[in-house]
């Protein structure tokens, strides 16, 4: 593992485009109205690895009361520069008391686990630190659609991510599965199936060689990342 000072100073230095800032913010808010669904403001919100704090924003404007919990001082700098609350903790653990907060919310975290006995870990704090009518909501890739670029996108993914896999992970670690979704950007249904099909274009076989030769790798990349395809779950406490 990489210095704490310099973990994740590959995506701390990512510079958002208007239309890519844009983008993510309506992502946003389509998992904070579907979070609201099943749970509303106001109550407490714990987010585990916030990025530039997108999301918090949005919840704190939402009425959570919101705390982060990141390990790169990089991005702690971001977050508490825009005054959001921040602890400074790997997770796991998730350094809350028992049965204190409302959500916890997990956004492309869980694949990063180094393996099968964090991921479990990361399930049972969140388990832990939850109220019984508590929620937990948790965004991944799916490696079914990604393969490769799983791997590629981000050096720092472990934990392989797919709907029936998570799906094993929160009834073993005491979930009930309220929902699933589906989803590219903020495409889902037969939207995300049309885009599904066209990101088969984008990985044709040749395809990167032919980038090399071109010199278009990164534009390339910036394609099969805008059609990364991602699950949303949406969990609560097993009645005990």
């Amino acid at each position: 593992m990489s210095e704490p000072s310099t973990f994740y100073k590959s995506f701390s230095e990512k510079k958002l485009t208007s239309y890519g800032s844009a983008r993510r913010g309506r992502i946003e808010q389509h998992r904070l109205a579907l979070l609201h669904r099943f749970r509303q403001a106001p109550g407490e919100m714990v987010e585990v690895g916030p990025g530039h704090g997108t999301l918090a924003e949005q919840a704190v404007e939402a009425g959570w009361q919101y705390t982060a919990i990141e390990a790169s001082p990089i991005l702690i700098k971001v977050l508490r520069d825009k005054g959001l609350r921040v602890i400074e903790s790997w997770a796991p653990p998730i350094p809350v008391p028992d049965a204190s907060v409302d959500v916890v919310y997990a956004d492309q975290v869980l694949e990063h686990m180094s393996g099968i006995d964090a991921a479990r870990a990361l399930t049972a704090e969140a388990l832990r630190a939850l109220r019984p009518d508590g929620v937990l909501f948790v965004v991944v890739p799916d490696y079914l659609k990604e393969r490769t670029f799983f791997w590629d996108v981000d050096y720092t993914h472990n934990f392989v991510t797919t709907e029936r896999r998570v799906k094993q992970l929160f009834n073993d670690g005491g979930f009930d599965i309220l929902h699933v979704e589906r989803g590219i950007g903020l495409a889902t249904g037969p939207a995300r199936d049309a885009l599904a099909a066209a990101a088969m274009l984008a990985n044709l076989p040749g395809l990167d060689p032919l980038s090399r030769y071109l010199g278009t790798e990164d534009l390339l990349f910036k394609v099969r990342k805008n059609l990364f395809e991602t699950l949303t779950f949406v969990a609560r406490p097993a009645a005990r």
